[in-house]
């Protein structure tokens, strides 16, 4: 098997991991659990931040896909996904940066927002599905580009 397929394969299943943490994180908040939210959230953030190291080795190691046989909707499917991502990553961090204000109480134990309709629980809340709906998106249109790589290395 061609390494860049192997490397991209596993990328896969790393989003599919992220996008499964940011399902449980919302189960989590929707039952009152903060805690296991929180630990979803950075369990889904530290999976991110490792593949965006992990592509830097690849691009230095194995180098940049050969795009030379791509069609039209090859390209606009990988750009599709790539917007995806970044609007995964946006919301990500926006919702990260408005969790940073939920404070633990003096015990340090994590609470919810005593008013969960403030602007930055909502600002908060908006990000987090944005991201997360960018995520299944990005995992959808993932699958359709590797499953073209696929093809295209059979062929």
């Amino acid at each position: 098997m061609d390494p860049k397929l192997l490397y991209w394969t596993g990328a896969l299943i790393n989003l599919a991991v992220i996008v499964s943490c940011g399902l449980v994180a919302v189960y989590r908040i929707r039952r009152r659990d903060v805690r296991g939210h929180r630990r979803m959230m950075l369990c889904a953030a530290t999976l991110v931040a490792l593949f965006l190291v992990s592509y830097v080795f690849k691009l230095a190691l194995l180098g940049a896909e050969d795009r030379a046989s791509w069609t039209r909707p090859d390209f606009a499917l990988l750009y599709i996904h790539e917007f995806c991502i970044a609007i995964m990553l946006l919301g990500g961090v926006r919702a990260a940066l408005c969790a940073r204000r939920f404070c633990a109480g003096s015990d340090g134990e994590l609470r919810l927002p005593l008013a969960p309709r403030t602007a930055g629980v909502s600002a908060h809340r908006r990000a987090g599905r944005a991201a997360l709906c960018a995520g299944v998106l990005a995992l959808l249109t993932a699958a359709g580009v590797l499953a073209g790589m696929y093809t295209r290395s059979a062929g």
